[in-house]
């Protein structure tokens, strides 16, 4: 692409034979502007009218010329000229004015002549005129704008994963809660929403439309910090969900996008301690039958034009630099078009954290020539120029590269006329609407999941007086990570006492106990002394508009205490949003003698300092993560204390924490006694896991089942209400509980949800997509990736669990029958068609959802002991029934065959389960593949 497109390039000669030629002896007011930008629509005009203008001393001369490209001038009154086009495409026209002297002067106008609904030729144009610096600057995430050719700058990291991660969005439950729902039109009509909002926000701030979601690795090992992105831990479910996300990202008109979605990380990114230096070491079999199918749809079916590598290495090569995945399967196999994007740092990793190379270039080169098309970072920047210089890769290969990223943004319209791209109309009104309220809502409510009821649910609110809500997730309406900043947001106590108000019940509540688990308070400000001569407690806060505290601060204040989430706003009047830092200092006085933790928990770095001694040094990037140290504090003496932080982009956080005050369970006795019904609001928060943050267990917080025993001394109508990103293991505090519900980081609406399944107003239809196991000791190594011969998910893990994968209970009941295999046999290329029925038998209106699973009987190898082939979530009315048709291809009966190295189907005898669980199976049925 470096000369074929020079035809493009038309100049115009001027010769200024009116002016006198003194008049060029003082030339430095000498200019010429060859005219606006256009935008011309091919099938309407092959032609455009160009209208330049001359300064020589401020005196302004024009001439016309005919209708083509030949420049003649006819009047020197003016200077117009119309040029006909051969074909759409991106023309850069320059213009030369020429003295008596042969003093040029030269200015350029571009024009983009469009075809609705086409591309290819425009973008080859746009690359062919850029010089090679202006095609690195177009290959990182913050893009550099390219006057000259009228390309403005983009950024291409945006994130939606539940919802815009923006302020004044709406704010839908974690992705682990739509697993729950195991509704994909919900989740495409949540994913359409979010979609929409993403078009306003660009309208309105110039967003990118680049959006950084689903997350579609398989949630393998509740342990992972990131559990809670995933939607399941089955690859069918996982598929279906992210396709159904995708689609409603990207919308269905079959040109334009309506937003890039981005799947990631691919791929077997299921560890953060490890990320950026740890090798994913996976058998063939596990990973095409177990973590390349949501990947796969997701491409295949999903039709996604962008997809995240991943940091990790997968089988001891860097994934953001790995040929086979991103060329030979990506786009050889799977067929993908759209363009590769790093994770942020990933190429950077190759030198610093794996150490595969030595340089940036290498790394730089490595990326590129392997698929990684974009970097979210610097290293392209910095050292593509190298790499091509040291003839490690050539200018088409930046080209090839190129040619993918931009075309996003031409599918976006980017490059078309407003009103011929139809998302560019959808109204501003539709940002946090009414609608999408009232759908994150219906979503929480979908996602709830009754996982124990010995008759105390639903609550009648006829009998009951008194309820006493306890505990550390009461008055949290916890998002999850990855969440936006909604206009709204309903915690699980203000939902109670809403329901609970409407019928006179009185609603007493105790907080109990901190979450525990290592979590940390931040300081609050009687702990302080007064900052001198303010007469306020607190700590003197000085921030900089740079990362480094350099120079004289541009503000400063006093912060009674640290405690801070920033969202898109300043941190402070004249603060810059992203790459600012700030200093805060101060003296605290413990209030006890004894061993305390005293920490950060920021995005991105922090330092914390003790008289004088660095405690914390954690001042890399990165998403908001906890950090702590711990100190011997004497009570009523004075420390000094300084806390530094920066920030580079997406938001900021920074708190300054320590573990006083964990329980207070007399409190909550005093509380729960006497009441009719306590509600225990438990679980975890995104503190104690999250992006470079593992869980080290799946229990419950210590803390949490010591309030839950000490609670069931005064009371025994104990209700559990579980708000966290995963499953979590009880450790027998189960025993205490009259009904256990699971309502996960729920989103805005999750307290009003809530507080509506607890009252009856709505009836718990969510089902569980990951495995509840008992403890952590059923578990194996977290860095071991084979499932199949070291047991883990419902798929290969046999034993007793807490609760099983796809469990979930109603206030209703289900009766299943007249299973019905429309035939007993069939070829590899047939397919098996069964029906069953299903019937509300209870007084309750419920949904089901029913789970096909199939297992092989007679496999040469090791399968699943089942595995979830179809499911299909329904509504029954007491007393209805629905009779639900099911087919499956043969060719998904298929196991990973590692002699030919693909799918392969064996003869034999299969199994049809159809229940209400993974181990709740009440209709099978056989057949035979022949």
């Amino acid at each position: 692409m470096k000369k074929k497109y020079l035809s493009a390039l038309i100049n115009f000669t001027v010769i200024l034979l009116c002016i006198p030629v003194f008049l060029f002896a003082q030339t430095s007011e000498n200019s010429i502007d060859a005219g606006d930008y256009q935008i011309i629509n091919w099938e309407k005009a092959q032609s455009a009218k160009l209208k330049a203008k001359v300064a020589i001393e401020n005196l302004k001369t024009a001439w016309s010329c005919p209708a083509n490209a030949q420049v003649k001038f006819a009047n020197p009154a003016s200077l117009t000229t119309e040029v006909t086009f051969p074909r759409p495409g991106y023309y850069l026209l320059q213009l030369t004015a020429t003295d008596n002297h042969n003093k040029k002067i030269h200015d350029t106008v571009v024009i983009n002549v469009f075809k609705p609904n086409s591309y290819k030729e425009r973008l080859n144009d746009l690359i062919g005129l850029m010089t090679i610096e202006e095609k690195i600057g177009q290959l990182s995430n913050q893009t550099k704008e390219i006057q000259r050719l009228n390309v403005p700058k983009y950024n291409y990291w945006s994130e939606a994963l539940h919802g815009i991660l923006d302020v004044g969005v709406t704010s839908f439950p974690q992705v682990v809660a739509l697993g729950a729902t195991w509704d994909p039109d919900l989740v495409f009509r949540v994913a359409s929403a979010i979609s929409d909002e993403a078009r306003v926000k660009n309208k309105l701030t110039g967003k990118g439309l680049s959006y950084w979601s689903p997350t579609v690795n398989i949630a393998r090992d509740p342990r992972w910090g990131r559990n809670e992105e995933s939607y399941s831990e089955d690859p069918y479910l996982l598929s279906q969900m992210g396709v159904a996300f995708i689609k409603g990202m990207q919308g269905n008109h079959p040109y334009y996008l309506k937003v890039v979605a981005t799947p990631k990380h691919f791929i077997a990114n299921n560890e953060e301690i490890r990320r950026h230096s740890g090798s994913s070491d996976v058998d063939m079999r596990s990973l095409w039958e177990y973590y390349m199918p949501a990947f796969k749809s997701a491409i295949m079916e999903g039709k996604a034009y962008s997809i995240m590598g991943a940091y990790n290495e997968l089988n001891h090569v860097p994934c953001c630099g790995n040929y086979y995945l991103l060329t030979d399967v990506l786009r050889r196999l799977w067929g993908f078009e759209g363009y590769v994007v790093s994770d942020c740092g990933a190429i950077n990793d190759m030198v610093s954290g794996h150490h595969f190379f030595e340089s940036g270039a290498e790394a730089s080169a490595r990326g590129i020539l392997a698929g990684c098309d974009l970097n979210c970072g610097e290293f392209y920047g910095k050292y593509l120029r190298e790499a091509l210089d040291a003839n490690l890769l050539d200018e088409d290969d930046l080209d090839i590269a190129l040619t993918r990223v931009l075309s996003a943004r031409f599918r976006l319209g980017e490059f078309d006329p407003p009103e011929v791209v139809p998302y560019r109309s959808i109204p501003k009104e539709k940002l946090d609407a009414k609608e999408h309220r009232d759908l994150a809502l219906e979503t929480a409510q979908k996602a709830i999941v009754l996982l124990k009821n010995d008759g105390i649910l639903p609550l009648d609110r006829k009998k009951l007086k008194s309820i006493a809500v306890i505990g550390p997730n009461a008055e949290n309406c916890e998002l999850g990570i990855y969440s936006g900043w909604p206009n709204i947001r309903i915690s699980p106590l203000e939902g109670v006492k809403k329901i609970a108000s409407e019928s006179g019940i009185k609603v007493a509540y105790a907080r109990g106990c901190e979450i525990g688990g290592g979590f940390m308070k931040p300081i609050e400000v009687q702990y302080f002394t007064e900052v001198e001569g303010t007469g306020k407690r607190g700590m003197k806060a000085e921030f900089f508009n740079n990362m480094n505290l350099e120079g004289e601060p541009v503000y400063t204040r006093i912060d009674s205490m640290v405690n801070f989430t920033w969202a898109v706003q300043p941190a402070a009047p004249g603060v810059q949003t992203d790459q600012f830092s700030v200093r805060w200092t101060g003296k605290i006085i413990p209030p006890e003698t004894r061993t305390f933790s005293i920490g950060t928990r920021t995005d991105d770095g922090s330092r914390l300092y003790l008289n004088k001694k660095l405690l914390i040094d954690d001042w890399t990037e990165h998403g908001e993560r906890p950090m702590s140290a711990k100190v011997e504090f004497e009570a009523g003496k004075e420390y000094e204390i300084i806390m530094e932080h920066f920030d580079n982009s997406l938001g900021a956080s920074a708190r300054l924490t320590w573990d006083l005050g964990q329980k207070d369970f007399e409190s909550a006795k005093k509380a729960a006694a006497g009441k009719d019904v306590v509600i225990l609001a438990l679980g975890i928060f995104p503190g104690l896991s999250g992006e470079e943050h593992d869980r080290s267990t799946i229990d419950l917080p210590q803390v949490q089942q010591d309030l839950i025993r000490e609670i069931a001394t005064v009371n025994s109508n104990i209700i559990i209400l579980l708000i966290n990103g995963g499953s979590l293991a009880l450790n027998g505090t189960e025993k205490y509980a009259k009904a256990i519900v699971e309502a996960w980081y729920a989103g805005q609406a999750g307290g009003t949800a809530m507080a509506e399944v607890l009252f009856g107003h709505v009836n718990p239809g969510g089902k569980l997509p990951e495995t509840f196991y008992a403890s952590t000791d059923q578990l194996p190594p977290f860095a071991d990736y084979d499932l199949i011969n070291n047991p883990r998910t419902y798929m290969y893990f046999d034993k007793p669990v807490l609760f099983p994968f796809g469990h979930g209970i109603s206030y209703t009941t289900f009766e299943y029958s007249n299973l019905k295999l429309m035939s007993g046999k069939m070829d590899k290329n047939g397919e098996v068609k069964f029906q069953c029925t299903v019937k509300n038998t209870g007084k309750f209106k419920g949904d089901e959802v029913i789970q096909v699973y199939v297992s092989d009987i007679e496999a040469s190898v090791k399968t699943s002991v089942r595995q979830l082939k179809r499911f299909k979530r329904i509504s029954l009315d007491p007393g209805k029934e629905q009779t639900i048709d099911f087919t499956i291809p043969v060719s998904e009966l298929s196991f990973y065959d590692i002699e030919s190295n693909d799918f392969i189907v064996e003869p034999g005898e299969f199994e049809i389960q159809i229940g209400s669980s993974s181990q709740d199976i009440r209709l099978k049925g056989k057949f035979v593949v022949e």
